[in-house]
C-alpha cells in the first residue's frame, strides 16, 4: 500500500508560490545590485588607471622632448661650435667682457675661457692662441680671477 502525498490547501499552495516568487525576485535583486556594484567599482578602477596612464604618457613625453633637445644640441654643438658660442660671444661684447681669437697673442696673465666648449686654459705669455684644445673653436672669454674664479 503506497500512501498518497498529502496537498497543501489551495489558499496555502497560492501563498507559497507568491511567497517563494517573492523570494527569487528578491534574489534576482540582490544579485543585479551585487553586479551594478561591482560594475561600478570596475569602472571607477578603470578611470583611475586611464588617468594615471595618462598622467605617466604626458611625463614620458616631457622627459623625450627633453632628451630630444639634448641630443639636437650636442649634435648641433658637435657640427658647429658657432651655434652655441655666437650668443656667448654677442653677450661678452654687450657686457664689455674681453675676448679673444685664435692666432692673436696671449698678453701677461691671460687666462682664456672657450666659449664653444667652457674649457678653461692659461696659454704661456707671449704665445699664439689656438683652436681650444677640446672642441676646436677658437673663440675665447678672457677670465679675470684665475682658472678658479
Amino acid at each position: 500500500m503506497t500512501k498518497e502525498p498529502k496537498l497543501p490547501a489551495e489558499e496555502n499552495l497560492a501563498e507559497d508560490l507568491r511567497q517563494e516568487l517573492e523570494n527569487l525576485i528578491e534574489g534576482e535583486l540582490a544579485v543585479e545590485n551585487l553586479t551594478a556594484n561591482k560594475m561600478a567599482f570596475l569602472r571607477a578602477w578603470l578611470k583611475d588607471d586611464l588617468h594615471r596612464a595618462a598622467d605617466y604618457l604626458r611625463e614620458l613625453a616631457g622627459e623625450l622632448k627633453t632628451t630630444e633637445e639634448r641630443t639636437g644640441d650636442l649634435f648641433l654643438n658637435a657640427a658647429d661650435p658657432t651655434e652655441a658660442a655666437w650668443p656667448k660671444l654677442m653677450r661678452c661684447i654687450q657686457d664689455g667682457e674681453p675676448w679673444a681669437l685664435a692666432g692673436e697673442t696671449v698678453g701677461a696673465g691671460e687666462e682664456l675661457q672657450c666659449l664653444g666648449c667652457g674649457y678653461r686654459a692659461l696659454p704661456p705669455e707671449g704665445s699664439q692662441i689656438t683652436p681650444c684644445h677640446r672642441c676646436g673653436y677658437g673663440l675665447f672669454r678672457q677670465v679675470s680671477g684665475g682658472l678658479e674664479g
